[in-house]
């Protein structure tokens, strides 16, 4: 009698939890049946973008900072350190992401950007740790002395330990804010203002040409810096954000950085030069840019389904963590 009560109370325990339990996870794809986005953390700019500590919020400005000069690393490279908080196994997997990420911008076998273990005699560097989400900062931040949070969580239920999430938050450290902030973006998608939760509407805001550079690229629906289809939903199950140039789109992929994403690494490091408006051709780019839902699909389908990381975890309140950084 007792066993049947004991094997009846584990039954039930596992039907409760059996929606928050990890149905896939590879070194590309995280997939669960919650709703917890660890890209989406309350009180970041964007979700996953860390202020200047001299700054009440980040000062938007589209796809590419401006200006370069003040926020590029010099000669493109990225010092780094891990917080001992990150396990042998997720260094190696970043700094795979690392390799990855400067073989796909190397421009004739050359590196246009580089990811480097931190010297002691480095100013200026990036600290990876284990944290409540996955966020970063945008760009170098210029001379500022300090701790540059770079935050990627792995937990039991959610993880940013995935290629496409750690190639994102690097990209914001190279100095790349979210597709869709671009000044163009109502010409490509329809921003569904009334399924966004209006305590984060903020991070919807468009900006204009003044304010951004957008290396001469076209609107890039397959960016790994771009929202997914219903981010800051108030009903999930319904969009925020609608393609409208090619209805079919898939956007949000977290697999790796497009061709676009690419293309505009190498301009704004000055690896492969910016064309004027009289010299560039939008229409071969377009091409590239507009991802149809089968190629996408197909795509994903090699590497798994889905890669949101989603959890029931409750988050953290991030500015507590990054608080604590400012005073080391």
């Amino acid at each position: 009698m007792h066993l049947n009560k004991y094997l009846t109370l584990i039954l039930l325990y596992f039907v409760i939890n059996l929606h928050s339990i990890p149905i896939l996870q590879s070194s590309d794809t995280v997939q669960t049946t919650s709703i917890y986005n660890p890209e989406q953390n309350e009180g970041l700019e964007g979700g996953d973008m860390v202020p200047q500590p001299f700054q009440k919020s980040l000062t938007d400005r589209g796809v590419a900072i401006k200006p370069a000069s003040s926020n590029r690393w010099a000669g493109g490279v990225v010092p780094y350190e891990f917080a001992a908080n990150i396990t042998a196994n997720n260094s190696a997997f970043i700094v795979a992401q690392m390799r990855a990420m400067e073989n796909l911008t190397q421009v004739n076998n050359t590196q246009c950007i580089s990811f480097r273990p931190r010297n002691a005699s480095d100013l200026y560097f990036i600290t990876i740790f284990n944290g409540s989400g996955c966020y970063s900062p945008v760009g170098s931040w210029g001379s500022y002395i300090g701790t540059r949070p770079v935050s990627l969580m792995h937990g039991t239920y959610s993880t940013c330990m995935v290629s496409g999430i750690v190639q994102h938050e690097l990209t914001h450290v190279l100095g790349f804010y979210h597709e869709q902030s671009r000044p163009d973006r109502d010409s490509y998608v329809s921003i569904q203002w009334a399924n966004i939760d209006p305590s984060q509407a903020f991070n919807f805001v468009k900006y204009n040409d003044s304010q951004v550079d957008v290396e001469m690229t076209s609107y890039d629906y397959g960016s790994v810096m771009h929202y997914e289809w219903n981010a800051f939903a108030l009903n999930s199950s319904g969009p925020t954000i609608i393609p409208t140039q090619n209805t079919s789109a898939y956007i949000g992929q977290r697999i790796r950085l497009s061709p676009v994403d690419i293309l505009a690494i190498q301009r704004y490091y000055g690896c492969v030069p910016t064309p004027n408006i009289t010299t560039t051709t939008i229409s071969t780019t377009i091409t590239t840019t507009l991802m149809s839902s089968t190629t996408t699909t197909s795509i994903i389908s090699s590497m798994g389904n889905s890669s949101t990381v989603m959890s029931t975890t409750t988050t953290a309140a991030t500015s507590v963590i990054i608080d604590t950084f400012w005073k080391l």
